[in-house]
C-alpha cells in the first residue's frame, strides 16, 4: 500500500491535535541530558511524547511492516525496508 498525501495530512492533524493544546501551557519539561553522547540540555515535553505516540499508532496501524525510529521512544524494526523517522516538535 503506498503512502498517500491523505495519510500525510492525517499525520499532520494527529500531530496538531496532540501539540497545539499544550503549546505555551508551561507544562513540565524533562531534560534527557545527552545529545550525541555529549552532556547537553535536551528538553522533552509531554507534547513531544504524546505527538510521537499518536504518529506511531497511525503508522503502525496503516503500515505494520514499516520501521519507526523516534526521538522519544526509540526504534521499532520493520520488514519492508522503509523506516519512518519521527522528531515530533523539532
Amino acid at each position: 500500500m503506498p503512502v498517500t498525501q491523505d495519510f500525510f495530512l492525517e499525520l499532520a492533524a494527529a500531530a496538531a491535535a496532540e501539540t497545539m493544546p499544550r503549546f505555551r501551557m508551561n507544562g513540565s519539561i524533562d531534560d534527557k541530558g545527552m545529545v550525541g553522547g555529549i552532556k547537553a540540555y535536551d528538553p522533552v515535553t509531554e507534547g513531544d511524547r504524546a505527538c510521537e505516540m499518536a504518529l506511531r499508532a497511525l503508522i503502525e496501524a496503516k503500515f505494520p511492516d514499516h520501521g519507526i525510529l523516534g526521538e522519544e521512544f526509540g526504534a521499532k524494526a520493520g520488514t519492508s525496508g522503509l523506516t519512518w523517522v519521527l522528531d515530533p516538535i523539532d
